[in-house]
């Protein structure tokens, strides 16, 4: 069901609810002020959509390049369909005020590459079927709202070789981070338009973290799964928010308005967050002493986005026959045969790297003492502007077990089956063996992507058991333990 002002999201054993990104500057009221809203919704609806389906999986998308491709199509829709477009888009019903006000936004965007320490990028392109009668109007349309150039050419002939031109033309936009958003076979002699968004994003931590400090630790998935991932850690002054659902933490970038934003539930019982309660914790944001662990990672996710905006209402315009896009050719002969979506995203100590493009196909017939953050179950993240409030990219980080999560894992197993189940708890662990005639040696570690065992202690069992404890101290470094038979 369509939830559009909450949605709880159960992962697993975890339960993760996260929503707006209301702008904290009064400059955001300006023209694209509720265009912003409006996308921010978007964005918390097709979250909650895809936690729904893959409730285990991790997600990465930027609705800003989906909302962005989606309101130039959304420019030549007519009718029914620009209806359904409006409501599951939340885009306003007054079409003529939507170009413009992206125009504003993405003008705003891009002019804070002269002001930005961080690199942000958009842009928009189309491919369009020669001699095909598009309507002025509509090419004007994307052309001076979105800054989109048109390319002509001639899918009938040559689909396969523009499909090659518009996946390098991604590449170059997004750095080379997305550089096959088309598949083989996406194109053909029935298209007539494709219309491609491409977003990049890099910026450095303004804190970075320090690589000494990163440590292979524990990650708890949504299904029960332990990975173990590089997890940094920082103690330093961030803008902090906490209530008795979560924890929140602002990571900025240098010199830039955009901000990570990491939500972090405490518990996981179920439960809900509305966009009014996130609008009060990033309102709450305020600076304390905070020792953030976050691990390392890089997700890179396609996303078919048809059975997603179906599932929100949008469903006239994948019909041909039903589909009224009118307001680009003058007829209802074109559809959406395809509507797909990449997004990468890389996290290390020096700070983070993203890109998203979007793709539509239209086609005639179809289709003081630190507060501790520790980051070691799901969480989620966005990458905002916090000027203009839009958000850029958003992701869930749900499973270390896949989507390259799993940064590290141990080289050795930390016990070998014939010896006992292992358990790592607090710098002590206790364990069970076949043998009652084993003799057996610990090692210890403090970082297992590295190894350097050390034996500690031989252990002879007694009765099929036995048992071993390290105090922890103070200033005891991390240990991670290994049990072998001598």
């Amino acid at each position: 069901m369509r939830q559009r002002n909450a949605f709880s999201i159960v992962l697993g054993t975890g339960l993760l609810v996260f929503l707006n990104s209301a702008p904290r500057s009064a400059s955001a009221d300006t023209v694209y002020s509720s265009l912003v809203s409006s996308n921010t919704a978007f964005a918390l609806n097709l979250f909650g959509q895809l936690a729904a389906q893959q409730p285990t999986a991790n997600i990465f998308f930027s609705p800003y390049s989906i909302s962005t491709c989606l309101g130039m199509l959304y420019a030549g829709a007519r009718g029914d369909t620009a209806s359904q477009m409006a409501e599951a888009l939340d885009f306003s019903t007054n079409q003529a005020v939507v170009g413009p006000e992206f125009g504003a936004l993405q003008a705003y965007l891009n002019a804070q590459q002269s002001t930005n320490g961080a690199d942000l990028s958009v842009a928009n392109g189309l491919w369009a079927q020669a001699s095909f009668p598009f309507l002025p109007s509509f090419l004007a349309n994307v052309s001076t709202n979105y800054g989109a150039s048109v390319q002509s050419v001639n899918f009938v002939t040559n689909a396969p070789q523009i499909r090659d031109q518009i996946n390098e033309w991604v590449a170059d936009k997004t750095e080379d981070m997305i550089p096959n958003l088309l598949s083989q076979g996406s194109l053909n002699a029935a298209t007539r338009l494709v219309l491609v968004d491409a977003i990049y994003f890099k910026g450095g931590w303004t804190s970075i973290f320090n690589t000494n400090d990163t440590m292979t630790a524990p990650f708890f998935g949504a299904a029960g799964q332990i990975g173990y991932v590089p997890m940094m850690e920082q103690i330093d002054g961030f803008r902090y928010y906490e209530d008795s659902s979560l924890q929140a933490v602002e990571l900025p970038y240098t010199n830039s308005s955009v901000t990570m934003v990491v939500l972090l539930p405490k518990t996981d019982a179920p439960g809900s967050l509305s966009p009014t309660e996130l609008s009060v914790a990033l309102a709450g944001l305020a600076p304390k002493w905070v020792d953030v662990k976050l691990p390392k990672f890089k997700l890179d996710v396609t996303t078919d986005l048809v059975p997603i905006l179906e599932d929100l209402g949008m469903v006239d315009a994948f019909l041909p026959g039903t589909a009224d896009f009118s307001g680009i050719d003058g007829a209802k002969d074109l559809a959406i045969a395809k509507a797909v979506h990449e997004a990468v995203v890389e996290v290390d100590e020096t700070g983070t790297t993203a890109a998203g493009a979007t793709a539509i196909i239209i086609a005639t017939g179809g289709i003081a003492m630190p507060i501790p953050f520790q980051a070691d179950h799901p969480f989620v993240f966005l990458i905002r502007d916090t000027n203009s409030g839009s958000i850029l990219f958003m992701g869930l980080v749900a499973n270390p077990t896949v989507a390259g999560l799993t940064m590290a894992s141990p080289s050795t197993p930390l016990i070998q089956t014939s010896d006992g189940n292992f358990g790592y708890r607090n710098h002590q662990f206790g364990f069970n063996v076949v043998s009652t005639n084993a003799t057996l040696v610990v090692e210890a570690c403090t970082n297992i992507a590295v190894g350097a065992w050390t034996p500690i202690q031989t252990l002879a069992v007694t009765n099929g058991s036995a048992h071993f404890s390290e105090p922890i101290q103070a200033n005891s470094p991390r240990r991670f333990y290994r049990v072998r038979t001598q």
